[in-house]
C-alpha cells in the first residue's frame, strides 16, 4: 500500500531509528550526525504522530537532560547529550543527542553471530563495567542498565545511554516509572524484587550485561518474549556456559555478593589479565 503525503513528507525529512515505550529516536535528514528524542517527531514546531504510553514528556526530558549535566560533557563513558529543545511554551520536547553510527550493543551482539575471542568480550565487559563505576562516582544509578542502552561507535568502542529513568543523589532519589527490562530483572517474584535497594537492582543487572557480553547473547535468548516475564518470576536464572570464564563473577552479581561496580570492574580486569588473546 502507498504511503500517505504526511507519511511521505516525513519520511522526506526525518528517519527513524528506533522505538522506545515512551519516545521515538530519530534523525534529521539535514542533520544527519545527531540523533534526536521526543515524544513524538518534530518537523518545523509541529508534531506527527504520539509513542504509545507517553508520559508527562517535558517533566521526562529535563530530567534526563539534568542526568546528562550531572554526568558532565565529552566524557568517554557517556553518549553525549548535545542540548534540550524547547517549543515556543518553553516545554522541552526534544533531547538532542550525539549519533552512534553502530547501533546499540544488543544488535551489534546479534548481528556479529560468532562473536571475538573471550579475550575480548572479557575486555568489552569490564569497558562497561568501567562506564557504570562512572555514573555511580557522579551520584547516578542508571535504573534500566542494558545493552540496549549500550551505543557503538565506528571504532567498536561504545557508551552508554537513556536516563531517563536513572536516580541522582537526592535530585531524583528514586527511579523513574521505566526501569529494568525482564531479561536484567532478578529471577524472583516481583514483591521480592521490590524490597531490594537500587543498588542491589543494579549489581545484579550489570551481571546480566557480563553474561550477555561474555555468552554472546541476551539472558533467556531461548524463551519467547512474550514469556520472559513469567519465566523470570518463577525463580529462572539464565544458564552459563561451562567454559564461561566469568561466570563466577556473573553469580557473584546475581547473589548480590558485590557492594559496588568497581568491585566487579576489578574482578573483570584481574580474570582479563589471565586469559589468552586466541
Amino acid at each position: 500500500m502507498a504511503l500517505s503525503k504526511t507519511a511521505q513528507f516525513i519520511q522526506s525529512r526525518v528517519e527513524v531509528k528506533w522505538w522506545t515505550t515512551h519516545s521515538v529516536i530519530y534523525v534529521n535528514r539535514d542533520e544527519p550526525n545527531v540523533v534526536v528524542k521526543a515524544e513524538s517527531i518534530w518537523i518545523d514546531g509541529v508534531p506527527y504522530g504520539k509513542a504509545a504510553l507517553a508520559m508527562d514528556t517535558s517533566n521526562l526530558l529535563r530530567r534526563e537532560h539534568a542526568i546528562y549535566q550531572a554526568l558532565g560533557d565529552d566524557n568517554p563513558y557517556i553518549t553525549r547529550c548535545l542540548g534540550l529543545v524547547e517549543d515556543d511554551k518553553g516545554d522541552a520536547i526534544a533531547l538532542r543527542l550525539e549519533l552512534a553510527p553502530k547501533d546499540n550493543l544488543r544488535h551489534f551482539i546479534r548481528d556479529s553471530p560468532e562473536g571475538p575471542p573471550m579475550r575480548r568480550r572479557l575486555e568489552m565487559a569490564a569497558a562497561f563495567a568501567d562506564c557504570v563505576v562512572y555514573l555511580h562516582s557522579r551520584k547516578v544509578i542508571w535504573g534500566d542498565l542494558s545493552t540496549r542502552n549500550t551505543l557503538v561507535f565506528e571504532d567498536n568502542s561504545f557508551k552508554i545511554c537513556d536516563f531517563a529513568d536513572s536516580a541522582l543523589g537526592d535530585t531524583y532519589p528514586k527511579f523513574g516509572n521505566h526501569t529494568y527490562e525482564a531479561r536484567y530483572c532478578p529471577a524472583m517474584p516481583y514483591e521480592e524484587v521490590e524490597k531490594l535497594s537500587m543498588l542491589q537492582r543494579e549489581l545484579f543487572a550489570l551481571g546480566s550485561a557480563v553474561y550477555e557480553i561474555t555468552e554472546w547473547k541476551a539472558p533467556y535468548s531461548h524463551v519467547e518474549e512474550e514469556e520472559i516475564d513469567d519465566f523470570v518470576e518463577q525463580g529462572n536464572k539464565p544458564e552459563i556456559a561451562e567454559d564461561n570464564v566469568a561466570r563466577d563473577i556473573i553469580r557473584r552479581c546475581w547473589d548480590f555478593g558485590y557492594d559496588s561496580a568497581q568491585d566487579v570492574s576489578m574482578d573483570l580486569a584481574a580474570l582479563c589479565s589471565t586469559v589468552s588473546e586466541e
